[in-house]
């Protein structure tokens, strides 16, 4: 199965046939579509309800509330229309109808707006009786109905749909439109075989995936549409296994069994480096130590997360995990996504290295680099040469340019800044390649299983021996001169304090003190302190002197964006301010107090927050406040913001899911897992997977398997 390669079926080609193919959409029509929903019909077809509406569960016009759906019949009995010269677009135009049968007191208005009402003449006429459908309002203590969504003959009742579903709507669509298109393009699924076992069609008692998705878009009840639907939990599932199947192929295609292990093993160069550590590992990172060396040295190639939180020791683990790896003489990279966590990390690893005489090169981009156009080619040339063991750098480190002589470890840091594909693209550098990705932003485990089920994952969630707990302060801006005065008595105390802002420039949309007018405003008020500023804007030599003069103490104040989120590790480091904190996430807010209690001095975070909180960003401010536990936080921030904003761009492209809701359908993760090695082993001839990841191919994971 590791060789699979996805193919569309022919049967369902037509699911990938273009929307021009539908009644009623047109060149100008499918611009909209193809922007807002997507160029296919499978796109039409997961283009989702966001509610449902029972237009019959309000009838009689003596018992309807204002602002309530009502579908009743009605006889014309007067037509208000302005002479067409007179008319503008604020003109009313109105149909007095009253009720029929017992309700023939009762009046009810239907009121256009606009100049453009003649073919209103030829749907009413004084005297017919029409069925009418649209929202009630009472306005002057009349009953009326603003632009009705249906007017039509008794004959044509068949027409209004007793639940309906409401889609989101963009300019230049309307319901009745949505509806109709996507009614049809149902009417163009083929037969699909099912890929479901027998075994769990029953235990859930589901339909087929046809079946799933008409329910979904023409419910027989309100609740065939919600969240819990059994139609939806389906559809979830399918998504799931899709999901867990691409997983498992991205995993075997990575992984290479009987690796040609070297007998030879250094393991000097280990006990060496444990002797010159100033710092005792904790127990926690012994373990994983143990458990990225033991599948180092096994015959299959390791797919492994080290999750662990801000200031948990990642980076030590990482570092002697790839000493670990070149025993045996082979090399190692360290993959980071930004130019200063690059250097962060080559400096700190360099100075770690020294003691036991072993050498680091570090290679960043052609337009980046800090080596002139000579020294880097020598760096290319030792690389692959294999004279340099241990390199980092950045995405140049995947570049075809570099070539690696025996590679057998790649660790990624930060990795939700790259996606599966780079992780693969790395693998392919060498026969063999070791993956140890790393996070400092724990992942809820149902987020794990979705978006990176290809992995094994080791966590560490002890501090370093001797961290104390961060201390963090919510305040409001309006308290900011009471915040200064602490700062200048901890500075006074030889206290090196950070000051984050969101922006670089004033925002005219947003009300946000941006970094420069806030550094002028630290400079004024604290004229015999230096401060330092830091942004993504400046070039790298700027940043890196403004860093390093805050890390020597030159510097007592760091005024920075985020660009100071991962990497910086200053331990002298001890208060951290956060401007218009409101604005942040709750990962990102964590991930900035962790730049802070990096020894064994008392540290403290203050969140400043502008304006009147709304309820979301109190309850990120109330759960910071509680707790400095990351993976707490990040089950919290799961149900704040959603999968695709804890992951971060390039992982939240590996699982943009249309029908699942990991709060709701987590518990189905295993039960797809099991049905996703089921249909690996049983599915012969490939057609079921090829349908259903083809199916949900919008993925990277599935994209990545459809380049072979």
């Amino acid at each position: 199965m590791s060789n699979l390669i996805i193919k569309r079926p022919e049967n369902i080609f037509g699911l990938f046939s273009s929307l021009l193919n539908i009644n009623g959409v047109g060149e100008k029509k499918l611009r909209l579509l193809e922007k807002k929903i997507g160029p296919y019909i499978i796109n039409l077809l997961f283009y989702l309800p966001i509610k449902s509406i029972n237009r019959f569960k309000n009838t009689s016009l003596k018992n309807i509330n204002h602002g309530e759906i009502i579908t009743c019949e009605v006889e014309v009995i007067e037509i208000n229309m302005q002479p067409y010269k007179f008319r503008n677009k604020n003109n009313i135009s109105r149909i007095i109808t009253f009720g029929l049968d017992e309700e023939k007191s009762i009046r009810l208005d239907i009121i256009y707006f606009g100049k453009n009402t003649q073919y209103l003449k030829n749907i009413y006429k004084v005297g017919n009786k029409i069925i009418i459908s649209g929202k009630f309002e009472s306005f002057n203590g009349l009953g009326q109905i603003v632009h009705p969504d249906y007017v039509l003959t008794d004959n044509q009742r068949g027409q209004i749909p007793k639940i309906e579903p409401v889609y989101p709507l963009f300019l230049g669509v309307n319901q009745k439109f949505i509806y109709k298109i996507i009614n049809q393009s149902i009417k163009k699924i083929p037969n699909i075989p099912e890929w479901l076992s027998d075994k769990v069609v029953e235990e859930y008692k589901f339909s087929n995936w046809q079946d799933s998705i008409t329910k979904l878009h023409n419910p027989e009840n309100i609740a065939d549409a919600e969240l819990n639907s059994i139609y939806r939990k389906r559809l979830a599932f399918d998504e799931l296994l899709a999901n867990q199947i691409s997983m498992l192929l991205i995993k075997n295609k990575i992984s290479k069994i009987n690796r040609n292990l070297s007998s030879k093993n250094n393991s000097q160069i280990i006990e060496k480096f444990y002797k010159s550590l100033p710092f005792k590992l904790t127990k926690n990172q012994i373990e994983v130590v143990n458990e990225i060396k033991k599948d180092i040295h096994d015959d299959k190639t390791m797919v492994r997360m080290l999750q662990g939180d801000v200031g948990s020791g990642k980076t030590i683990v990482a570092l002697i995990s790839m000493l670990h790896a070149i025993s045996d003489g082979s090399q190692s990279v360290l993959l980071v996504p930004t130019e200063i966590l690059a250097l962060q990390h080559y400096n700190t690893v360099k100075n770690l290295l020294t003691p036991i005489n072993m050498e680091v090169v570090l290679l960043l981009g052609e337009s980046r680099s800090i080596h002139s156009k000579k020294e880097r080619m020598e760096i290319i040339n030792n690389i692959a040469e294999g004279n340099v063991k241990v390199i980092i750098g950045t995405h140049a480190l995947i570049s075809k340019k570099i070539t690696y002589k025996n590679l057998s470890l790649a660790v990624i840091d930060e990795q939700h800044r790259f996606g599966v594909k780079q992780r693969y693209e790395i693998t392919q550098k060498s026969t063999n390649v070791n993956i140890l990705v790393m996070t400092a932003t724990p992942i809820p485990r149902s987020l794990a299983l979705t978006a990176y089920g290809d992995m094994d994952i080791s966590i560490i969630n002890e501090k370093p021996i001797g961290r104390q707990p961060i201390k963090t302060y919510v305040l409001p801006q309006s308290k900011i001169n009471e915040v200064l005065l602490s700062m200048e008595r901890a500075i006074k105390n030889g206290a090196l304090i950070y000051w984050v802002c969101p922006l670089i420039e004033e925002s005219e949309n947003i009300d946000l003190i941006a970094v420069n007018e806030r550094f002028d405003f630290l400079i004024n008020y604290f004229p015999n302190i230096e401060i330092s500023l830091v942004h993504g804007k400046q070039n790298q030599i700027e940043r890196e002197k403004a860093i390093n003069n805050f890390k020597i103490g030159k510097s007592k104040v760091l005024v920075a964006t985020t660009v100071i989120e991962v990497g910086v590790d200053i331990p002298d480091a001890t208060i951290m301010v956060i401007e218009c904190a409101e604005r942040f996430g709750l990962s990102q807010i964590h991930q900035l107090r962790g730049r802070v209690g990096r020894s064994n001095k008392e540290s403290s975070c203050i969140l400043l927050y502008k304006s009147q909180l709304n309820p979301i960003a109190h309850s990120r401010l109330k759960i910071l406040k509680e707790t400095d536990d990351g993976f707490k936080i990040s089950e919290n921030d799961l149900i704040l913001r959603g999968p695709g904003e804890v992951l971060g761009s390039k992982q939240s492209g590996n699982i943009d899911f249309k029908f699942i809701d990991l709060h709701l359908h987590s518990d189905l993760i295993p039960v797809a897992r099991d049905e996703a090695v089921n249909l690996l082993k049983n599915d012969n001839d490939h057609k079921k997977i090829n349908t259903l990841l083809s199916i949900f191919e919008n993925n990277e994971a599935i994209k990545l398997l459809k380049g072979g």
